[in-house]
């Protein structure tokens, strides 16, 4: 690792997010830790995006966004334009009525001609803007980002589906045009045209074409390495003919079934066969996140350059941790941290809170994350209805920062029932609030963080009955429990920021 600049290239970074952007995220601050040049580099229109980043404690200097870019918007100063205060609406003809606290409506003469929708996690803030027609039919909507300035307007057909958007300079300027239409029954995007860019306007057919033109820009300013986070960006990076170097970042297992994946019997999930199939000679190497998922890249794509370092560092002063000693839960909480998607296995930790609840009466399970789907959602509920555990399991809402570190400081031990794995974020942030872990062992990541009778158990895949028996043993042996928790405490240092960056400057 030189002076370089280092891109991580992502779709976005959501309210609700996935490890891969708490990845991108944590390693940001670790490469600001070590004063490394680089930036999170984000193909998708988001327009809170910057809200998003400060609430996980990034700057706007942290990212830098396609839209953005080319919306000149990069840096402008935070304006909270509130509804009542908008010299949008002109009080003198238009009245501004209350719904609730998150819409309002314009009204002129008694009539509708406007709702405006309160941008989230603000108090009156505007968001978007709803225009009706006199038959109460959309009209078009203004996109308001969450810095305080219209972003973007969407005008729709008669029929009500979108036609084509503008996007808006910090002035009002257009500076990009989307057109839409109905192919096959599908309304989709079908024209990117950058309007008066260098004096030129310029079209693309599709995103990830403009996505490409942008990185290629961003790297003629500023030389650098892409190191691409998503699959599904694998061929636009692939695309970038002025990249230093570039490098595919694997997050999770690469086969659909994880027991397979150091066997060429395992079949590729398919969003990742474009890299390997198609692209990967266009690349500089891979990273994943254990030793083991590098041993197994090696046998089966020899050529492939392959690199072993973590996707998640911790920050904490251990040594100091470990001195201070453990803080005392007087509670039984298990904790799951992370999706609530069928891939979790969530219905395996429902039904093994179940089987401890028989020997630790006061046992309670916290599952906390978003759920995948809605069906997914009832299906959970209904199956802790049937085993009476409404007491017992609780479902919290997606949390970060200080929300999260106090569920997990309120925590006696933490769980994991996914059958496969990159590293698992989740029991890594574990360990430095000393907490044991059990999780089924399956490749790659809960061996290289549980260590099996030291700082939690290893159970063989499915079997919730075990599971359940050595979360008894833990939860009812003090001394155990005590040792166990140092042992996570201790081997959190091997997740530390030191030595997390010192295998990213291995990188070639």
């Amino acid at each position: 690792m030189n002076n370089n600049m280092y891109y991580f290239v992502n779709e976005n970074i959501f309210t609700f997010n996935s490890g891969t952007e708490f990845s991108a995220m944590n390693r940001q601050k670790l490469f600001n830790k070590y004063d490394v040049n680089s930036k999170i580099m984000t193909r998708n229109y988001n327009q809170g995006l910057h809200q998003e980043i400060r609430k996980n404690g990034l700057g706007d200097d942290d990212i830098i966004n396609m839209y953005d870019y080319f919306q000149h918007v990069t840096k402008v100063p935070y304006h909270h334009v509130k509804l009542r205060y908008s010299k949008m609406i002109d009080k003198r003809y238009y009245k501004i009525r209350g719904i609730d606290n998150n819409k309002s409506m314009i009204l002129l003469h008694g009539h509708k001609v406007a709702t405006v929708q309160i941008f989230p996690s603000t108090v009156g803030e505007i968001g978007n803007v709803i225009y009706y027609d006199d038959f109460g039919n959309v009209t078009s909507k203004d996109i308001w980002d969450a810095r305080g300035f219209k972003s973007k307007t969407q005008y729709m057909h008669p029929d009500g589906q979108l036609g084509h958007e503008l996007v808006y300079d910090y002035h009002g300027k257009p500076v990009m045009e989307i057109a839409h239409m109905n192919i096959n029954g599908k309304l989709s995007p079908t024209m990117y045209k950058l309007l008066d860019y260098n004096g030129h306007n310029l079209r693309f057919n599709t995103e990830d074409d403009l996505f490409v033109f942008f990185m290629q820009e961003i790297l003629k300013k500023h030389p650098g390495v892409l190191i691409n986070d998503r699959p599904t960006l694998t061929e636009p990076v692939a695309k970038v003919n002025n990249a230093e170097k570039r490098y595919q970042l694997l997050h999770n297992v690469q086969t659909t079934d994880a027991k397979l994946s150091g066997s060429p019997k395992g079949k590729l999930f398919p969003i990742l066969e474009q890299f390997f199939h198609k692209d990967m000679n266009k690349y500089d190497g891979i990273i994943v996140s254990t030793e083991d998922q590098k041993r197994d890249f090696n046998k089966l794509f020899p050529s492939l350059r392959c690199y072993a370092i973590p996707d998640v560092a911790l920050f904490k002063d251990h040594e100091k941790e470990i001195q201070k000693g453990l803080k005392p839960v007087d509670n039984d909480n298990l904790i799951y941290i992370g999706r609530i998607a069928e891939d979790k296995h969530i219905d395996h930790l429902i039904q093994i809170a179940s089987f401890v609840k028989n020997k630790i009466s006061d046992v309670k399970l916290n599952i906390v994350g978003y759920f995948s789907s809605p069906k997914y959602q009832k299906q959970l509920e209904n199956q802790v209805k049937k085993l009476n555990l409404n007491d017992v399991v609780k479902f919290k809402n997606y949390s970060i920062g200080k929300q999260k570190a106090k569920l997990l400081s309120n925590s006696k031990l933490m769980l994991q029932t996914s059958f496969g794995e990159g590293l698992s974020m989740n029991l890594v942030e574990g360990l430095e609030y000393g907490l044991p872990e059990v999780a089924y062992d399956v490749h790659y990541g809960p061996n290289r963080i549980i260590k099996n009778d030291v700082n939690g158990y290893l159970i063989p895949q499915g079997n919730m009955q075990e599971a359940a028996n050595k979360i008894v043993r833990i939860l009812s042996d003090d001394d155990l429990y005590k040792q166990f928790s140092k042992n996570s405490l201790e081997h959190a240092k091997d997740f530390s920021a030191d030595n997390v960056m010192s295998q990213w400057k291995k990188l070639g």
